[in-house]
């Protein structure tokens, strides 16, 4: 399950975060087990019903209505998102949605930064070694 951190308070945010839960859990592979529907049910329940209902219009189409934003590119159908709605996204001003698929947008966690691997020294050849 993704953990994505958000400042306290964040309640636009907070629901864009239980429609992914909710997404995971439903488009899960333990979806049908009791645990995950009385789970799924009481996410149901906090969620505002006009967010629920864009949300099941793309369940009924067996797709996600919740797309990770990775450097800027909808995770949903791989388009460049505006450098407005992008940095609307960005300050966390309200829920954002993608202008091309209706999907709505989160941030993906930062990549981690890569690990370089260390660097060997140089060999020495056979033919500048001096032997005594």
């Amino acid at each position: 399950m993704l953990s994505i951190r958000r400042n306290p308070g964040d309640e636009s945010m907070k629901v864009i975060e239980q429609l992914l839960k909710l997404q995971e859990i439903e488009f899960g592979p333990q979806s049908t087990s009791a645990d995950h529907c009385h789970e799924a049910s009481a996410l149901r329940d906090e969620i505002p019903a006009p967010l629920l209902a864009h949300y099941d219009r793309f369940k009924a189409r067996a797709k996600k209505a919740v797309a990770l934003v990775h450097h800027g590119v909808c995770g949903g159908c791989r388009m460049k998102i505006p450098s407005g709605p992008y940095a609307a996204l960005i300050r966390d001003e309200d829920v954002a949605m993608c202008e091309y698929c209706g999907r709505y947008l989160i941030l993906a966690p930062p990549d981690p930064a890569p690990v370089k691997p260390a660097r060997r020294g140089r060999r020495k050849s056979a033919d500048t070694l001096v032997t005594a």
